[in-house]
């Protein structure tokens, strides 16, 4: 197991209902009424219920996470709070002291960070019906929380992220756990043209802090108008890359379960009419979206079969990757530029 993997290998923290209410009192002032676990990869969630009946995420982060990283998702989401006032995402609450982060000592001996979020309610995009006016709304509010980011730094923003798909080539050695010799054979294609083509390509685009996780599991919708977007959860995997990577990350769940790509196209267009994409950006698109789904299933493979207790959720993005990734194969990369380049058209 190389460095890159640790935090991929490193078992999640777990407490118990007892002690989340009595750090939840101890830090925060907050009378715990009920504790519910909520599904996460690498950190433990667990939703409070306090007295007053308001809700809150507290979130320890694993173990081997570099407390700076903790603090940069921490100050990230403070940043957005100030930036733009009206993007629906959670509201991160300070201790007693002020502080953004708390270290506490779990029962095994290991440092975790914990945070304290704001509920945000909405249904799972994931459980939700989907159009083409959701999708467009989706676009609008992804670019808006990436435009939110615009010139906001931190000591921790360079930290390596095992999801950071503009560090795709680090991730080889899990090729042997991709399930399939075709798929096995796709991701290593795209390994292997990600490191020729996009990686000395990369320095030259624009950077800047990205969400980097719009998957469907973190995007909330309304309930009652499911065209919505009434919240974008998880900010564990953001990390400064390229700007047109969230846009790639964004877009290599759109293509659905089936990998639909003129659902896919709805989307990026919306979204490059609200943050319109340079060439040498629109160019590079299509094997950005590639890489992120090559990584989606490197990272996963590999995580289920070191947990295969949590292996519906560590693959609940699978298939549809296996799906998408199939599917933009399928093309010549003539053919996906152009693809690319008829939707940036389209949106100018």
């Amino acid at each position: 197991m190389t460095a890159d993997s640790q935090t991929l290998s490193s078992a999640p923290p777990r407490i118990g209902p007892d002690e989340a209410s009595a750090l939840a009192l101890r830090h925060y002032g907050l009378r715990v009424e009920t504790v519910k676990p909520l599904a996460s990869e690498r950190d433990q969630n667990l939703l409070l219920t306090v007295a007053d009946g308001g809700r809150w995420v507290m979130k320890l982060a694993n173990p081997d996470e570099n407390p700076l990283l903790s603090d940069f998702q921490a100050a990230a989401i403070c940043h957005l709070q100030a930036a733009d006032p009206g993007l629906p995402v959670p509201r991160l609450r300070r201790s007693l002291n002020g502080a953004r982060l708390v270290q506490v000592r779990l029962a095994d001996g290991r440092d975790s960070a914990l945070r304290l979020l704001g509920w945000v309610e909405g249904l799972p995009l994931v459980d939700a019906p989907r159009s083409t006016a959701q999708r467009r709304a989706l676009a609008r509010v992804h670019a808006r929380l990436c435009a939110g980011f615009a010139g906001f730094t931190h000591p921790g923003q360079d930290q390596y992220l095992q999801w950071d798909s503009s560090k795709l080539h680090r991730m080889r050695h899990l090729l042997p756990h991709v399930a399939g010799d075709e798929m096995r054979w796709l991701v290593a294609a795209v390994l292997e043209d990600f490191t020729r083509i996009a990686l000395p390509a990369l320095p030259e685009l624009r950077r800047q802090v990205i969400y980097n996780d719009l998957n469907f599991h973190n995007v909330l919708v309304d309930a009652g108008d499911p065209d919505r977007i009434a919240g974008i959860i998880d900010f564990g995997d953001i990390v400064t890359a390229p700007l047109v990577n969230d846009l790639a990350v964004a877009a290599s769940y759109q293509f659905g379960p089936d990998g639909n790509r003129a659902e896919a196209g709805e989307f990026i267009a919306a979204w490059v009419r609200e943050l319109p994409l340079t060439a040498a950006e629109t160019a590079l698109l299509p094997l950005l979206i590639e890489a992120r789904l090559a990584l989606t299933l490197l990272i996963t493979g590999y995580r289920a079969s070191r947990y295969p207790e949590n292996a519906p959720y560590i693959l609940r993005n699978n298939a549809p990757a296996r799906a998408a990734l199939a599917e933009m194969r399928s093309c010549s990369p003539a053919q996906n530029a152009g693809w690319i380049a008829s939707l940036a058209k389209e949106a100018a």
